[in-house]
């Protein structure tokens, strides 16, 4: 544990390697050290800037002082850590110089020097305080599959070959505040090995976390109002664009997904469905996060109208130069619009001077049975252009009752649909039918398939 925070330290943060150690042994001891005790040892970076005694090792000695410097027995203790620190550097001194010309790159700097004196500090410590350290695990992961199987149910992905996990955090739709990004990159420092990652997903990932550490890490999230999870054959954490904050934004996404996440994320929490259940967010057809390669996507739309008896065949036709894909062409003096190619970006609305189509609705166009992985389709999308979110997040859940009903446990929403035929599927989804069996289907006996 001191070596991963002190590699952190020293390495992602860019302290020097005095202050990287005692940082670490601060969060590992508790040594309860203030930031100026632990910015006085900012000086011994590149042994004191002269290439004498290392830096790590003068940190090192000031957590003894910290923890022991009351003994009588300190000056002792101190050469017999200075001698332990020599051999496992072993480099045959104790100067910044020789550890230096052999631990430092360019890259990395001397972040494995750092390493091996954190091991040593916390080697030594362990034997000072009688604790016997156990016997170095067999290279490789020791845990039993059920053990991985059970914290993988908590939303922990093991890390191939080691005992340590990614613990995913759940963002609702990718957007935190800024009190729960400090309680995640808190939790990476005290858990994990201090890096945080985004998923493909928008949730966070806390990598490097013990096993005997998940319940704790788990137990720390929750006090944040934070939860770890996002796994297994049930629906996954919605993903959104930002289109309520960006300017060709058609719907607030953030609304949307929130209502999502509540109602079906976590209303749905406890509903196996036959495979994972995907379910993204978009704010217009740009399509920046491809709502139409998830199980179900949401995309906001502005259908424009058109008054051709208004159109007066301007030489320089403002809806044809503002359309980005070219559905609307100025023909023989009079504008035409291939309603066919239209995907309602509402991005001509209003541009007439003549005021020809300065009407529009709002809406959401929702596309069903996307995938994308080793097998990618392509979701289609239903004949319809929903006018309320009420409207449009009952699909939603009658595409989760299609799914729980007709789908076979390890396929995916597209290949139920491919199966049972987009027609019949839609037929379905655009009917009440599904929410009047909804007791039903919820009472069915469901095998999810999702290894992952």
């Amino acid at each position: 544990m001191l070596k991963e925070k002190a590699a952190y330290y020293y390495g992602t943060l860019g302290k020097g390697c005095g202050e990287a150690i005692l940082l670490a042994a601060n969060d590992v001891y508790d040594l309860k050290l203030s930031e100026e005790a632990i910015q006085l040892f900012a000086g011994f970076r590149t042994g004191m800037g002269c290439g004498s005694t290392c830096g790590g090792l003068s940190g090192a000695i000031g957590v003894l002082s910290r923890m022991y410097g009351q003994r009588e027995d300190f000056k002792d203790l101190c050469a017999a850590f200075v001698k332990a620190f020599e051999e496992k550097l072993g480099c045959g001194s104790i100067d910044c110089t020789p550890i230096a010309a052999k631990y430092k790159t360019e890259e990395a700097r001397c972040v494995a020097a750092v390493e091996l004196g954190a091991q040593a500090l916390e080697n030594f410590i362990d034997k000072t305080e009688g604790r016997e350290k156990p016997a170095a695990p067999a290279e490789g992961c020791t845990l039993t599959a059920d053990q991985i199987k059970a914290v993988k149910a908590q939303g922990f992905l093991h890390q191939k070959g080691t005992n340590k996990f990614n613990g995913r955090i759940i963002t609702r739709n990718g957007r935190i505040t800024e009190a729960e990004a400090r309680a995640i990159a808190d939790a990476a420092k005290r858990y994990g090995d201090g890096y945080v990652m985004m998923t493909t997903r928008l949730t966070m990932e806390v990598s490097g976390i013990p096993f005997e550490k998940t319940e704790e890490f788990r137990a720390d999230m929750a006090k944040a109002g934070l939860q770890v999870g996002g796994t297994g054959s049930k629906v996954r954490p919605v993903v959104s664009c930002k289109g309520t904050t960006c300017q060709y934004g058609l719907c607030d996404t953030y609304d949307v997904s929130q209502e999502i996440h509540d109602r079906f994320f976590v209303g749905y929490h406890g509903v196996s469905l036959p495979h994972k259940f995907k379910i993204a967010v978009g704010g217009c057809p740009n399509n920046c996060v491809k709502p139409n390669l998830n199980d179900v996507g949401i995309t906001g739309a502005r259908a424009p109208s058109y008054d051709m008896e208004t159109c007066r065949g301007c030489k320089k036709c403002q809806l044809e130069l503002s359309c980005p894909i070219k559905a609307a062409k100025l023909v023989d003096k009079k504008l035409v619009i291939d309603w066919e190619a239209c995907n309602n970006c509402g991005r001509c609305v209003g541009k007439c001077p003549f005021h020809c189509n300065d009407e529009s609705v709002y809406g959401y166009k929702i596309y069903v049975g996307g995938r994308w992985g080793k097998q990618v389709a392509h979701g289609q999308m239903l004949d319809k252009l929903f006018t309320t979110k009420e409207e449009a997040l009952d699909v939603v859940e009658k595409a989760l009752l299609l799914f729980r009903s007709e789908g076979k446990s390890g396929e995916r929403f597209a290949d139920t649909i491919q199966r049972i035929g987009f027609d019949r599927a839609q037929e379905l989804l655009l009917s009440n039918e599904l929410l009047e069996r909804k007791a039903e289907i919820l009472g069915l006996d469901v095998v999810g398939g999702a290894t992952c």
